[in-house]
């Protein structure tokens, strides 16, 4: 979506109507640090961007709680553990199928603009 330009705040507002929290793992932001010293420079470009993107816009932050080095599986772990409703935001497809199966919300970008999100019935809001 940065790539792409695309805003997504703007893109979640469209498609949920109603409050919505933006919020990552930190098992994530490590992700995104580690890409951004390792990878080519369009790719860590992307992902330092993406840092930036957390911090401007002042998205929480929340402590996975397990104890794993494969971020999917921390986001699939926290997910799955809270009770609160929420929906997880991924271009991931394997992650995305993954969510799903565990009967949880997700959200993925369409090809130009637009968010969709599964029609599970356990989640409502990101």
């Amino acid at each position: 979506m940065l790539e792409q330009r695309r805003d997504i705040d703007e893109e979640l507002r469209d498609l949920i109507k109603g409050p919505i929290r933006l919020a990552t793992l930190d098992m994530v932001e490590r992700e995104l640090q580690r890409i951004g010293r390792t990878r080519s420079s369009k790719t860590g470009g992307f992902a330092n961007a993406a840092l930036e993107l957390l911090k401007s816009r002042k998205y929480s932050t929340f402590a996975s709680g397990f104890e794993t080095s494969d971020t999917d599986a921390a986001i699939l772990s926290f997910s799955a553990a809270k009770s609160e409703r929420l929906a997880v935001a991924t271009v991931d497809r394997k992650l995305r199928a993954a969510l799903y199966r565990l009967g949880l919300q997700v959200i993925y970008p369409k090809r130009q603009r637009g968010l969709l999100m599964s029609s599970r019935n356990r989640v409502g809001t990101v």
